[in-house]
């Protein structure tokens, strides 16, 4: 006799095809917002970073950690499904291993508790950066900006060199640059421990290292509308459990952890016996547990977490040419030199963006997700490779400075780090300001008269005097906005003779 196979619930098939609809449009929105090497979409697209819950508890977004509180009581860890790129990279690695079934693990509370808690602790402390090692925001943004965004960046450049071999010249070259060797070796772990656990057993980090993972799993064993098991329709057939991506429906006892159910609804589509559903049960059939197929045993389904949200309450222009400067002095004329390679000076203080407020403001606030750096068209941006601040990002002057008509960093920044600021109020912010040393100017190293920085400063903030027939540059300290054109441009070799120091508390000037 066969077995007779009922058909899929149009219903149950439904969630599972929005849920993946809505997870695809948000793949593809983070990946227009990382991989967007000609800013063509990160100003439009950068809400998606601020409906993160890590980046709205560190920016004040009450609305947005009211409206996540409220989808996960409402139908669970959504929020994890559909919201977090993190979850959705996972859930891509997972997709591609071909026949992949999950047996039930028992629930690692203790690690999720101590993840959860150092997590709050970093936060708590003011290190952001330490913090956003577990932030999944963070983590994917990392992975996105210094793994994917150079991918991006070579293919661009291939098709534009094939465009202008047959005439075409649409697509313009982006410059291909490392913004940091420990941003780009973090990344490189993540992806790899993230992918080597979605590989082998689907949502692991998520329900084991994960914070927001741990803190939504909270609210979400609470959830109105999450899986539940009809035991009286359960012949225990285990394809729920095969197909469930956080391995947390165990067949043995007919119990569905709902700390850790990601609200996938894979378990309801494949359910052939409509033994799942999402609606809550009567007392008496949702306290039955099966022990054996067919066989009922009334008891309490024991919830396996405390609530632990107090962990983190806490939390809640001009446009210059790129040309070296070439000035003469009685006929003899400075060689042209490129802007790069470049030795980058020792600061007391970094640069950092306008609208980092100051030091102290900016590093308990960043998560180093490197969406600033990833956006930030002039390649002024980077993250740091040492200390407590690593991966946060500074601002060097190398390859480029900061265009006082460019306000991309705080337009995207979701955390706070970088508040958003006007082209007219950056104009009025001092970053930092302009020192020189002249045992390295080349006015005074090979006796030639050099206009470099006068004419690269957009502030007029740099002036040539002395007594000589070569002319010494001073700064005014009172109208120098820290933007770094001078030290970009400056032709002294291996370090400028001109650099910028960082202010630790930003300044209206």
């Amino acid at each position: 006799m066969t077995e007779h196979r009922e058909p899929f619930s149009d219903k149950n098939t439904m969630e599972r095809k929005l849920r993946i609809l809505l997870e695809l449009l948000c793949l593809l929105g983070f990946g227009l917002l990382f991989l967007d090497i000609h800013g063509l979409w990160s100003e439009h697209l950068a809400w998606l970073g601020k409906i993160q819950l890590v980046p709205a508890a560190l920016s004040g977004g009450i609305i947005t950690l009211i409206a996540i509180a409220g989808l996960t009581l409402l139908l669970g860890r959504v929020y994890c499904s559909v919201i977090c790129p993190l979850g959705i990279l996972q859930d891509i690695i997972r997709h591609f291993r071909r026949n992949a079934r999950s047996t039930y693990r028992p629930n690692k509370k203790y690690l999720r508790l101590a993840a959860l808690l150092i997590f709050a602790a970093g936060l708590g402390l003011g290190f952001s950066a330490l913090a956003g090692i577990l932030d999944p925001y963070s983590a994917f943004g990392r992975i996105a900006a210094t793994l994917f965004q150079p991918l991006a960046v070579l293919v661009n450049n291939g098709l534009s060199l094939a465009e202008q071999a047959l005439g075409g010249a649409a697509i313009a070259p982006v410059p291909l640059i490392q913004k940091g060797v420990a941003a780009l070796l973090g990344a490189a772990v993540t992806f790899l421990v993230i992918a080597f656990l979605a590989w082998k057993g689907g949502r692991i980090w998520c329900n084991t290292l994960c914070p927001v993972g741990a803190l939504l799993g909270c609210l979400s064993q609470v959830a109105l509308f999450r899986p539940r098991l009809r035991h009286n329709r359960c012949t225990g057939c285990g394809r729920c459990a095969a197909h469930c991506k956080a391995a947390c429906i165990d067949t043995k006892t007919g119990h569905i952890d709902a700390s850790r159910c990601v609200a996938c609804f894979n378990c309801l589509s494949v359910c052939r016996h409509d033994a799942l559903t999402l609606r809550p049960l009567p007392k008496t059939a949702d306290a039955s547990v099966r022990q054996a197929p067919g066989q009922r045993k009334t008891a309490a389904v024991a919830s396996g977490r405390r609530a632990l949200l107090g962990c983190l309450a806490g939390m809640t222009t001009a446009l210059l040419s790129g040309e070296a400067a070439a000035a003469s002095g009685h006929g003899k004329e400075i060689p042209r030199q490129e802007p790069t390679p470049r030795q980058r000076p020792e600061r007391a203080v970094p640069v950092l963006p306008a609208g980092a407020v100051s030091e102290d403001h900016f590093r308990s606030h960043c998560t180093g997700c490197q969406l600033c750096v990833a956006a930030c068209p002039n390649h002024v941006l980077r993250a740091e490779d040492s200390g407590l601040t690593m991966l946060q990002p500074i601002m060097t002057f190398e390859n480029g400075f900061c265009r006082t008509n460019c306000t991309a960093c705080s337009e995207v920044c979701p955390a706070g780090a970088i508040r958003p600021v006007t082209v007219q109020e950056k104009t009025a912010i001092q970053t930092g300001r302009a020192v020189i040393d002249r045992t390295l100017c080349i006015v005074n190293k090979d006796k030639v008269t050099c206009t470099a920085c006068k004419r690269s400063c957009p502030t007029g903030a740099i002036s040539l005097a002395g007594p000589n027939e070569h002319k010494e540059p001073a700064v005014d300290t009172e109208r120098c906005t820290g933007c770094g054109a001078c030290e970009y441009i400056c032709p002294a070799r291996p370090l400028a003779a001109i650099r910028v120091e960082g202010n630790r508390i930003h300044r209206r000037i």
